[in-house]
């Protein structure tokens, strides 16, 4: 931070993500760009992170739940991410929908949809950029996306 000169606009913290997260869903504490980057499956800290954005906040998610999104164990899936991979060659792009999707349908709780900016599909991860947005009427309209 020093080095760059940004320490006024950084915070650093050392607690727990999600109860940060929370705690900073009032408008004057929120977010502008959250990196999700857990081992494993991102849907615990889906909602806390959703809440705590700026309207126009950014949310970068990576995930290494592989298997699980290749179709490996399709009920893991449905119960992960609520939907159900096919096991095919175009699972690459699967992965990143199937992850897409499920941070829709969080969003879609709070009033908010996403925009994809970029999405990643390398070795043993994947990672999206989306930006967030709020509207009533494009929440009812995002379920023709899926």
């Amino acid at each position: 931070m020093r080095h760059n000169g940004v320490e006024h606009l950084i915070v650093p913290s050392e607690g727990d993500a999600m109860t940060l997260m929370y705690l900073s869903t009032s408008y004057e504490k929120r977010f502008d760009v959250i990196d999700l980057d857990p081992y494993g499956c991102p849907n615990r800290f889906l909602d806390g992170a959703i809440q705590s954005l700026t309207r126009e906040g950014s949310l970068l998610v990576t995930t290494n739940d592989m298997a699980v999104l290749a179709g490996n164990t399709p009920e893991a899936c449905n119960a992960k991410y609520s939907s159900v991979p096919l096991r095919m060659k175009c699972c690459h792009e699967m992965r990143l929908r199937i992850l897409l999707h499920c941070i829709e349908t969080h969003s879609n709780r709070y009033g908010k949809y996403i925009e994809p900016v970029l999405s990643i599909s390398a070795n043993f991860y994947i990672r999206v950029f989306v930006r967030m947005h709020s509207s009533q009427a494009k929440c009812k309209y995002s379920i023709s996306k899926q």
